[in-house]
């Protein structure tokens, strides 16, 4: 275990080859070779890949306490959610370590998810947070190495997690998925894993006796109807799997009537996107006339179900425009400044850009603008003056990205070999001295 020095990180150095081989000895050293702690003081660091090499030097550290390893976490978070970290994963290798740290604290809070929760959701987001920060492919192979290890985590009992982690892994499931997805197939298992969740049959439709599973229920609602805006669905698909999509519609009627005031307007906000994606097209009339009236319900609804009364007045208006746009094919208009001066705004008439909006300020927090302004995953959709109604989409990131993928990879081979310098047990055959060997930490 170790930490990267000047010539890993990520700068170039004088000497060329030479310094390359010096960087490739100091990858080869063993692992006794590493100081035996890491002094972790993110306040006394200015430059952000700097900071980046302080917080994996942390993680990596064994030492480390828990409280180390949740400060080195958080400064990451903050750090990828700022959107001004210069990552390239052709030409470093921080990108591929900071995944596989990320996959061993999320190993260790599943193995201890009460002690290390918190641990565990700082990983998850953090890794959300680098498939949405990295451009040039890196975001797939994040996609293909985590979704195992997701997927297994959300089809755990409800009563045996904690909801906020479960909350993690869909945020997580989510990001990486709209980042990384190649085609209609990626982010369809996505989907599915999602709906899993909403649907697990280990539970109450109408979420009633248990708060916590209702806090899980309205989370994977809004990831999944966050997921289905990206993804695009032809009127083959449609037609071809109507069964499947009427199931769905029935299923978020059903929720239309859950006790958890949250579990219900995320089920209204899901059914006004799947009417905008025609996804209810072929779903019986008689279903989708009782669905316009439970909405008309709710959308007046003086109290009753549901203790938190906050969410009451935020329900009713959330449902008068669903109502509107059922009845009358109004839409939901938004105007978001991005501006001291007010000239500039982020505008939104879909429900599913509504959707999009609400995720990313979520997720992203206090770095939704640095991201907007900067990272082309989100610019074209959502930067100031975009069309109000263009939507982020898979299709369209994948025609941006598909030519330089092989290329990206390759790169990477080479910068592996001179860069790393996180110490990996060595010795072994070939294939051991590979990048790949880091996913072997955390998850694999």
């Amino acid at each position: 275990m170790g930490h990267k020095n000047k010539e890993g990180g990520g700068k170039k150095q004088a000497g060329g080859s030479a310094s390359a081989a010096k960087a490739k000895a100091k990858a080869k050293a063993p692992l006794s070779s590493a100081p035996s702690s890491v002094n972790f003081n993110p306040k006394d660091v200015t430059d952000p890949l700097e900071l980046l090499d302080m917080c994996v030097a942390a993680l990596h550290d064994k030492s480390s306490s828990s409280a180390t390893r949740e400060a080195a976490l958080a400064s990451l978070v903050g750090a990828l959610e700022g959107g001004v970290v210069p990552l390239d994963e052709a030409t470093d290798g921080r990108p591929l370590v900071i995944f596989a740290v990320c996959g061993v604290s999320i190993k260790k809070g599943s193995a201890a998810p009460v002690a290390l929760a918190r641990e565990a959701r700082l990983a998850y987001h953090a890794v959300g947070l680098l498939a949405l920060t990295l451009h040039g492919g890196g975001a797939t192979e994040i996609l293909a190495e985590s979704f195992p290890m997701l997927a297994r985590a959300l089809q755990q009992p409800p009563s045996s997690v904690d909801p906020t982690t479960v909350a993690a892994v869909l945020d997580c499931l989510a990001a990486v998925t709209f980042a990384g997805a190649l085609g209609t197939e990626d982010a369809e298992r996505s989907l599915k894993a999602i709906w899993g969740v909403v649907v697990c049959p280990n539970q109450s439709s109408r979420s009633a006796a248990n708060p916590k599973q209702a806090a899980v229920t309205a989370a994977a609602l809004l990831t999944w109807t966050f997921l289905l805006t990206t993804a695009t669905i032809t009127d083959a698909q449609r037609k071809a799997d109507r069964a499947g999509w009427n199931a769905a519609v029935a299923s978020l009627a059903g929720l239309l009537q859950a006790d958890d005031r949250a579990v219900r307007m995320a089920a209204g906000e899901a059914l006004a996107v799947c009417v905008e994606l025609n996804l209810t097209q072929h779903a019986p009339r008689k279903d989708m006339e009782a669905v316009k009236a439970r909405v008309s319900e709710l959308a007046a609804e003086a109290g009753g179900k549901g203790a938190e009364k906050a969410l009451l007045v935020e329900q009713k208006e959330l449902f008068r425009q669903v109502s509107a746009y059922m009845e009358r094919g109004e839409r939901p208009s938004k105007a978001l400044q991005t501006s001291s001066d007010r000239r500039k705004s982020i505008k939104v008439s879909t429900w599913a850009k509504m959707v999009q909006l609400n995720f990313l300020r979520r997720f992203l927090a206090a770095g939704f603008l640095s991201h907007v302004k900067g990272n082309k995953l989100f610019k074209e959709s959502f930067d100031a003056g975009a069309d109000e109604k263009s939507t982020l989409s898979i299709a369209k990131r994948k025609l941006t990205m598909k030519t330089k993928d092989k290329v990206m990879k390759m790169n990477r081979e080479q910068a592996w070999a001179a860069k790393n310098v996180y110490c990996i047990p060595q010795g072994g055959p070939p294939e051991s001295d590979r990048p790949e060997q880091l996913l072997k930490l955390g998850w694999h």
